[in-house]
């Protein structure tokens, strides 16, 4: 007998073989896509403290004050103890226009700043502003946007 055709043990072969490639392919998108959200943050993050340097050169003022135990405890991860910081959230930042527009996002008619792997506003993450030998320098102090992550 001379049939054409496939068996059904063939098509349940390759539609196997197609759930694996699809499976392998579907997780190594998400992955590329995880670590590009990732960087995305970073970059902001980065924006923040270059956001907070120019704010500390434009107000060296505000950074007269002396340092809480936490800031120093923070900064220290530089190797320096700073005499004066002070700490600032993204929000005073965006509202005294130091951050680069190009990274904030329009939310029901309000400008804002999201974090792009939780979803959530980063404009209470807050920024410490230092001075070291006459120049102004940053360190993120805490991303609240990435609680729950």
């Amino acid at each position: 007998m001379n049939k054409k055709g496939f068996t059904l043990v063939e098509l349940l072969a390759v539609i196997a073989i197609l759930a694996i490639v699809i499976t392998i392919g579907l997780i190594s998108v998400t992955k590329v896509r995880e670590n590009a959200l990732k960087k995305i943050v970073d970059t902001k993050i980065e924006q923040i403290e270059q956001a907070a340097i120019l704010y500390g050169q434009e107000n060296p003022n505000v950074i007269k004050t002396s340092c809480t135990d936490h800031e120093k405890t923070v900064v220290e991860a530089t190797n320096y103890t700073p005499s004066f910081c002070v700490t600032v959230t993204a929000g005073v930042l965006i509202d005294n226009n130091f951050f680069e527009s190009s990274y904030l996002d329009e939310v029901n008619g309000k400008t804002d700043l999201i974090n792009d792997v939780t979803g959530k506003s980063m404009l209470n993450d807050t920024v410490i502003i230092y001075r070291r030998n006459n120049r102004i320098y940053s360190i993120i102090d805490e991303v609240k946007s990435n609680v729950g992550v």
